[in-house]
């Protein structure tokens, strides 16, 4: 058993030294005199002795003075006497003559029979014929006139090859051999080409041995998309070659290098092999890839083996400035156009050339190549394309295109026009790059994704566009996406928990202490939240990680994560804006359905004493209501304030990415541009991470701007509030919760604020020169904004307060606006008794009158003020919490600001996604948060109205 596994091991390792995946990159010109070139196996061979190369040194002659010994089992020549001279085709020694002939002779250097001559002599061509330039025979050749014997010959190529026909019985002539598949439009063809060359090709390849006939056939396979159903197909003969050739398959069938092995594409991806270094330091010699390629003529002959340029495997038409660095290593390339159906046929040569890729890298000094594997979307498998899918272990990789077929689409019956034209519709040059921190700089086996696409003539006829596609992909397989579900995993269990706090504290806040559906209900919100917020910041750290080392390395640190990582970070994107949907719409509807009532401290005066008839009397005035309108007016106005100008916001992220350039610096290549990158795409996770510094950079300016120094120093809209309260001598009561909210202490200090102009300047004097006391609720404190939790007693009583005007509003609110029509006096004085009720209930409360409810003023601990809780138990005392001056901002935009600027960015980066165009994304955004503004404020006035007993009709 070891000696087994030993002798499997020598093997492979010999396989591995002796295959040619990996070449040293020579021509046919670093061959040689005495050296002929393989194409298929890129390397010089050694020519036998007394011969030389020829002149394209793709094969070997005899020398000078030599003649061809064996031309069958194996070419050898050997020198003729030095009295005697070689033929011209090498295959006799003569003696030396100075014969000349005339311009219409042939030189005749053997008898009929085929046995030399003694000497040349010279025979004139016959009429109708002319000498071959080699003067070795006449030309043409008529078939009737030829000895080729019918009864056991056949002709091959219009009567210029004459076969035995036994040895033609493995490829019948038959018109399912000269059948084209073309799948994609799911047309069949029988061929004009394979019909005329088809058996020829295969009899001078797998018979003669001849080399580009073997060539030819791998063409005419690339063309048939590898298909080998048939018994009779090109690409049958490499049925027994579906591997990386090595040094021995020289010596047999000379068949050129198409397929890898199945199963291989595994292994030949995930090679070590390719020792060269790259860096993206622009300028570099090795910040480029150098491709090869070998070119070949359909008829299997060499064209030539040089650098490959980007230009020749474009056929979009026109100039392409800075194509040349489409191989820029470690930046994206991309380049789609539409091409006329009809330009192909005006444009594209008749035969195709046929492509073999290297790689040319350095190796210890010396240029080395390595083969480059095809992945063709079109190749069929029975019913299935194994190449369409991601298991690489089911993918069938090959070596060998083209970018136009016109030849093989011709029918039989057509006069000269294709019925199907083949072309290249979307080539795609795939590089991975090793992240191994001690291969740092190497890459991967690159390979070639390929997609060919087929046009009819009915497409021709329409002159129908065709797309067409050029695509080169640097990218470095590593764990992003396992780090980001394995942080989306660690962070949704903090979620979980923080969610559970949130969902305890607001329903104790509602008095549900147990486990109901309305409970569910709210975590399940408040789960989507804080998920979120969650997933939106893991891509948000995902892609400023990826922009800042990917732009700011000088080795190759980090390079893009695949497209396909990158819709999977999209799609977390729009999922996490989904999410923070519904966050919005409880803020709002929770906004727009609080209790809220204004407390009138006004008392009414007794006027001075008049005399009426006569009679000293005393008039008791009454109390105005149109302070209380106008604080209800100013808390409309201030329900959708923002700390930011969203418009503003927006034009200036759109101006800097748009009109400055920073959107370019989320070009796929490692440089940073204010300018546009000809054929530079840009990566979906750049752009997201451009447009969140762009936008966060341009909201912390205007944050600054507006709360550091306009609300300091100029106007604090939410201060003055405070203030006006204070000078209408109104405070305002809100339960956000049916046992949580938050008061405005709006006591005045000077007792009564209904007075007039003269008094109120007056009573402000005063207040400026400390002439009266503070107007917090405690006495010598200016605190009068408030958190508090109420005892479930209040809440009872303002229910049933408030129960009477349950009938009433239904009858007189218009629709859902509190609007009085036509009241008669009974439901009047219901009203009115209901206000005064309500007004005097918390006035007495809030002074510690009600001898069952009273509440307590301290400060939240730490604890509370971190998880956002109360530990009190409001079930018989209230707590009043000392706040920040604001807190009763939460029930209106001004206090969720945090939750809105994400709102918003997360909007913007959504359509962002959805339309890839900022301006766009911008105008949907901005639109649709003033929908959202309307909506709130709308619905707020509403509720305003029916909860202050206002009518709406007084909110301008």
């Amino acid at each position: 058993m070891e000696l087994y596994y030993l002798i499997t091991f020598l093997s492979f390792v010999k396989f591995c030294l002796s295959n040619r995946e990996i070449i040293t990159f020579i021509t046919p010109e670093n061959c040689s005199e005495r050296e002929y070139f393989v194409p298929s196996l890129m390397t010089c061979k050694q020519c036998n002795d007394h011969q030389k190369s020829s002149l394209d040194r793709l094969s070997c002659v005899c020398e000078k003075n030599s003649r061809i010994v064996d031309k069958v089992s194996e070419f050898s020549c050997e020198p003729c006497p030095s009295n005697l001279t070689a033929t011209l085709d090498h295959l006799h020694c003569l003696k030396k003559t100075n014969v000349t002939c005339g311009l219409k002779d042939i030189e005749l250097e053997t008898e009929p029979n085929g046995l030399p001559l003694a000497k040349t002599s010279c025979i004139r061509c016959s009429s109708g014929t002319y000498p071959s330039l080699d003067r070795t025979k006449c030309l043409p050749c008529q078939v009737a006139n030829c000895t080729c014997p019918q009864i056991s010959h056949e002709w091959l190529l219009d009567g210029t090859l004459c076969v035995f026909s036994q040895n033609l019985t493995l490829w019948p002539d038959e018109r399912e051999t000269h059948i084209v598949e073309y799948d994609v439009v799911g047309l069949d063809v029988e061929s004009k080409y394979l019909k005329k060359h088809l058996r020829a090709l295969l009899y001078k390849c797998v018979k003669m041995k001849h080399r580009m006939s073997c060539e030819s056939l791998g063409n005419l396979c690339t063309v048939q998309m590898y298909k080998d159903e048939r018994k009779v197909n090109p690409c049958r003969v490499f049925k027994d070659y579906r591997r990386i050739p090595t040094s021995s398959d020289a010596d047999r069938l000379p068949l050129p290098w198409i397929y890898y092995g199945e199963g291989d594409a595994s292994i030949v991806l995930n090679r070590k092999k390719i020792t060269s270094k790259y860096t993206i330091r622009p300028g570099s010699r090795k910040s480029k890839l150098q491709l090869v390629a070998a070119r070949y003529n359909l008829n299997g002959s060499l064209i030539k083996l040089s650098e490959l340029s980007p230009v020749e495997l474009q056929l979009c038409p026109g100039l392409w400035n800075g194509i040349e660095s489409a191989f820029r290593f470690g930046a994206r390339y991309f380049h789609t156009c539409d091409i006329p159906a009809k330009q192909f046929i005006g444009q594209a040569p008749t035969e195709p050339i046929f492509y073999d890729f290297y790689l040319q890298y350095d190796d210890s000094k010396k240029n080395m190549l390595y083969a480059i594997p095809l992945l063709v979307r079109n190749i069929k498998v029975g019913t299935t394309y194994p190449n369409k899918g991601r298991d690489t272990s089911q993918w069938l990789l090959t070596r060998r295109m083209f970018l136009i077929d016109l030849f093989s689409g011709i029918s039989t019956k057509s006069q000269g026009l294709p019925t199907v034209i083949q072309y290249l519709k979307t080539i795609k040059l795939v590089v991975q790059a090793q992240r191994e921190i001690e291969n740092e700089g190497n890459i991967y086996p690159p390979f070639m994704v390929l997609e060919y696409g087929q046009i009819t003539d009915d497409n021709i006829s329409s002159n129908e566009l065709c797309p067409v596609t050029f695509t080169v992909e640097f990218y470095m397989e590593n764990d992003i996406l396992h780090y980001v579900d394995m942080s989306l995993g660690i962070l949704s269990g903090c979620v979980f928990i923080w969610s559970c706090i949130h969902t305890w504290s607001e329903s104790k806040r509602c008095g549900r202490m147990a486990i109901d559906l309305w409970t569910v209900g709210q975590f399940a919100i408040t789960c989507c939240s804080h998920f979120a917020n969650m997933i939106f910041v893991v891509c948000l750290l995902l892609a400023i990680h990826t922009l800042l080392f990917y732009k700011a390395q000088s080795v190759v640190y980090i390079l893009l994560p695949s497209q396909d990582l990158e819709v999977v970070v999209s799609r977390y994107v729009v999922i996490a804006f989904l999410l923070k949907i519904v966050e919005i719409v409880r803020l709002i509807w929770k906004q727009t359905t609080i209790d809220i009532f204004l407390v009138d401290w006004e008392k009414p005066r007794i006027s001075p004493n008049q005399k009426q008839n006569g009679i000293m009397a005393t008039q008791k005035q009454t109390v105005s209501i149109w302070r209380s309108y106008f604080v209800a007016n100013e808390w409309a106005e201030i329900q959708t304030k923002r700390k930011i100008s969203l418009p503003l916001q927006l034009l200036f992220t759109i101006l800097l990415l748009k009109i400055y350039g920073l959107e370019n610096w989320a070009v796929a290549e490692p440089e940073v541009h204010l300018t546009k990158v000809p054929y530079r795409p840009t990566s979906q996770l750049l752009e997201f991470g451009m447009l969140v510094i762009v936008f966060s950079i341009v909201y912390i300016v205007q944050w600054i701007t507006t709360v550091a120094i306009y609300e300091r120093y100029i106007k604090n809209c939410i201060q003055q509030f405070v203030d006006i309260c204070s000078l209408a001598n109104i405070s305002v009561f809100i339960l956000s919760a049916d046992f949580f909210g938050y008061y405005i202490h709006g006591r005045s200090a000077h007792g009564f604020s209904d007075t007039d102009m003269e008094s109120l300047i007056g009573q402000l004097r005063r207040e400026e020169d400390n002439m009266v006391r503070h107007r917090g609720l405690m006495p010598g404190t200016e605190n009068q904004t408030f958190e508090m939790t109420v005892p479930s007693s209040l809440k009872t009583y303002y229910r049933r307060v408030m129960a009477p005007l349950n009938n009433i509003q239904s009858k007189q609110i218009s629709g859902s606006s509190f609007r009085i029509k036509k009241v008669d006096k009974t439901d009047m004085v219901k009203i009115g008794q209901a206000y005064n009720n309500m007004n005097k209930f918390l006035a007495a409360f809030l002074d510690h009158a009600l001898k069952d409810l009273d509440y307590e003023i301290r400060e939240k601990t730490f604890v509370e003020k971190l998880l956002g809780i109360e530990y009190s138990d409001p079930l018989d005392k209230g707590v009043f919490f000392i706040d920040d001056g604001h807190s009763f901002d939460q029930v209106i935009f001004y206090g969720n600001e945090c939750t809105l600027v994400i709102f918003d960015l997360m909007m913007l980066s959504f359509f962002y996604v959805l339309t890839e165009n900022i301006v766009l994304a911008g105008i949907i955004t901005g639109f649709l948060i003033k929908v959202m503004s309307v909506i709130r404020t709308t619905f707020g006035k509403r509720n305003l109205a029916k909860k202050t007993l206002i009518d709406e009709r007084f909110l301008i």
